[in-house]
């Protein structure tokens, strides 16, 4: 009995040595080398430039329509020297009231905003077409005027884009309408208004 447990404790000491024991081999490695991360640029300018300046009325009255015709433009290669190397898949227009002027003139303007003048159609069967100015993207009061998109209110095909080096013809109208009522309440008001437009990569 004593010579097996010697036995068992030899096989186990000899098991433990052997366990901690390492091996021999050869190694070789390979590697991917350089990978590079690079950001793409949006530019969205209007007639080649960051900003423009829009229309100015002076003495306006019920009936008064103004119109501001415009490229919009993803500002890049092949057709312009500007930064832009990506489609913006979304053109976002809001209008934004001037800080300090009186909300009463703003609120009764109404607008109509169209893109791509000249075009033949719009694809969107719920979008007019008016011949000189293009699709009717949007229609009703200038407050309302807030988060458009004018890609996807035309529906440009599947997953509509504007992408870098191309353009559209906007067209902006501004009307205090005639409304049949008495607005001398909006006499003297002063309205300004800026036409935001943000290019967005989705």
């Amino acid at each position: 009995m004593m010579k097996i447990l010697k036995s068992v404790s030899m096989i186990a000491a000899v098991a433990a040595i052997a366990g901690g024991a390492t091996y021999a081999y050869f190694s070789d490695k390979a590697t991917v080398t350089n990978n590079t991360f690079s950001a793409g640029t949006l530019d969205i300018r209007v007639d080649g430039e960051p900003s423009i300046v829009g229309f100015n009325v002076q003495n306006a009255i019920p009936g008064t329509v103004v119109e501001k015709q415009f490229t919009l433009q993803n500002y890049g290669q092949p057709y312009f020297s500007g930064s832009s190397t990506v489609s913006a898949k979304k053109l976002l227009t809001t209008a934004v009231k001037k800080s300090g002027n009186p909300g009463e003139l703003f609120n009764a303007l109404t607008v109509s905003l169209y893109a791509n003048a000249g075009w033949g159609g719009c694809s969107n069967p719920g979008v007019s077409f008016v011949a000189g100015k293009g699709c009717e993207v949007y229609k009703g009061p200038l407050s309302g005027l807030s988060g458009v998109d004018i890609l996807h209110a035309t529906q440009w095909g599947a997953t509509p884009s504007l992408a870098a080096g191309s353009s559209l013809t906007m067209t902006l109208d501004a009307e205090l309408p005639e409304t049949g009522g008495d607005q001398s309440t909006l006499q003297g008001m002063l309205a300004q208004f800026d036409l935001s437009i943000e290019g967005r990569s989705n």
